[in-house]
């Protein structure tokens, strides 16, 4: 039986004339509606990361240097395993939202209950595949033995929460599809508090836990990741939702179905390995600057990585507007409005360019101080290094802040693409970008020219901006508008 989009939803299908120049207030307080709640939710699961980091840093310095050394090639290996089979997301909402917005509460259903089945399956084997591969993949990302022996242990302990993780990440992509994005953010809330309390017990061994150290930490993460994800499926069992959606029946399962999700998930997922690929080879660049410069001692590598982490927290919002639009976009398509869901996506391009225009500002007046607050303990207590560090940093990142707005319109348009089940032009998109402009300009820029870290951000703006060209054209030429799904 299909049904009509509730009230929360109706707002979406509504032309309204009202405009003042390009700007149309009805969309985008709907973009922001939807947004806001996923802004809450993945800043809480950065801080996930971040309350890692805080334990690590406060153990004995024989561990903690080297521990926090380990996170980045951990999160790296991480999200090329469980990031890759989290794009069933992008395959999950799109149908989800798709099936929504044409009234068919059902077939939404039926994505649910096909997509969490896939989550499971796929998850447990590349698990087992990942936990094996960890002390073969983790010694090409970092040279220092000290830093592998922990690392590798803390990444395996990591690996055990991907099935957590995509199991999360399907359900949430059905509750974003159906325009409830204010889910996950209490599941995610839950999760940090949770971790925060795992990490004090376990880093520490307070209350009577055994101390772990370093890989306390990653008990932490995964215990606190298998809460959130029992959470997400408790919500999906309310009565409320088995009567509209009727997902979870034996007779639902469909390999059609799944064939679907997971022909729109697996482009996504080869672009989050590319990227990551790509992030983790120029990750590298920084290090061989050290060893040039002075045979090690890591200021680049170190101010490379706070940059990062910054930006991580800046693009929360493009990322988070990036989901409501894809939801808006994939809703109207349903909804038979392809005009709409175009006038969607430059909405929140608008929005978002205006948004990281703002921020980028602030990077810009303060890297100093944005650098110094984002700066490890471990590496505050190094008094040369510190410096180092601040001084290295502080010019690339005040680039960054610069050319936010460009890579912001370009994240949004990626998953406005996504939305419009244009998974594959993105990947080959991303292909093409990472190994053939980021990786080889940003060595060229700072290693062959003698630029320095800052090269690697000169490649990182001509990166993004040929990703704002090539995703613009794709969303203006409009031949998403007739994808079946």
């Amino acid at each position: 039986m299909d049904v009509a989009p509730p009230a929360s939803t109706a707002s979406v299908y509504v032309d309204d004339p009202g405009r003042a120049g390009f700007v149309e207030p009805v969309l985008l307080k709907r973009i922001v509606w939807l947004g806001l709640p996923v802004i809450i939710g993945m800043l809480t699961q950065t801080l996930i990361n971040q309350t890692d980091a805080m334990f690590i840093g406060r153990l004995p310095e024989d561990q903690a240097v080297p521990g926090h050394a380990a996170m980045t090639p951990s999160l790296i290996l991480l999200w090329a395993f469980g990031g890759f089979l989290s794009a069933i997301s992008v395959g999950t909402q799109a149908l989800t939202a798709r099936r929504f917005g044409e009234g068919d509460a059902l077939g939404a259903g039926k994505v649910l209950v096909n997509s969490t089945a896939l989550a499971v399956v796929t998850s447990t084997l590349i698990t087992i595949a990942a936990v094996l591969l960890v002390p073969v993949l983790f010694p090409l990302i970092h040279d220092d033995p000290n830093v592998q022996r922990i690392g590798i242990s803390f990444c395996q302990i990591r690996f055990l929460g991907i099935l957590p993780m995509v199991l999360t990440a399907s359900v949430k992509s059905f509750y974003d599809g159906i325009g409830r994005t204010h889910v996950h953010m209490a599941v995610a809330i839950t999760m940090n508090v949770a971790n925060l309390l795992l990490c004090w017990l376990l880093v520490f061994g307070n209350a009577g836990a055994p101390a772990l150290g370093v890989n306390g930490a990653a008990w932490a993460a995964v215990m606190a990741s298998t809460i959130g994800a029992s959470m997400m499926v408790v919500y999906a069992l309310r009565p409320t939702d088995r009567k509209l959606f009727a997902a979870f029946r034996f007779k639902n399962l469909d390999l059609r179905v799944t064939s679907s999700i997971a022909t729109l998930s697996i482009f996504s997922g080869f672009a989050t390995v590319v990227v990551m690929s790509g992030f983790g080879l120029f990750m590298r660049i920084p290090a061989y600057i050290d060893t040039l410069e002075n045979g090690g001692g890591g200021a680049n590598a170190a101010a490379a990585s706070e940059i990062i982490t910054i930006m991580m927290v800046v693009f929360m919002t493009c990322i988070a507007f990036g989901t409501s639009t894809a939801t808006l976009v994939s809703q109207s398509l349903g909804a038979r409005k392809p005009e709409l869901a175009a006038r969607y996506g430059w909405q929140s391009v608008l929005l978002i360019v205006a948004v990281m225009s703002v921020l980028g500002v602030v990077v810009v007046a303060f890297p100093e101080e944005l650098i110094r607050l984002f700066l490890p303990k471990d590496q505050r207590k190094i008094e040369h290094l510190k410096d180092a560090v601040v001084a290295i940093a502080v010019p690339s990142l005040r680039f960054c802040g610069f050319i936010a707005p460009i890579a912001a319109g370009a994240l949004v348009l990626t998953q406005a693409l996504y939305g419009a089940g244009e998974s594959r032009f993105v990947a080959v998109a991303e292909f093409t970008l990472h190994f053939f402009c980021l990786v080889p300009l940003a060595f060229v820029f700072s290693v062959v020219m003698g630029l320095g870290l800052i090269g690697c951000w000169y490649a990182t703006a001509l990166y993004g901006m040929l990703l704002l060209s090539a995703t613009g054209w794709r969303f203006w030429s409009g031949r998403w508008k007739r994808t079946i799904l």
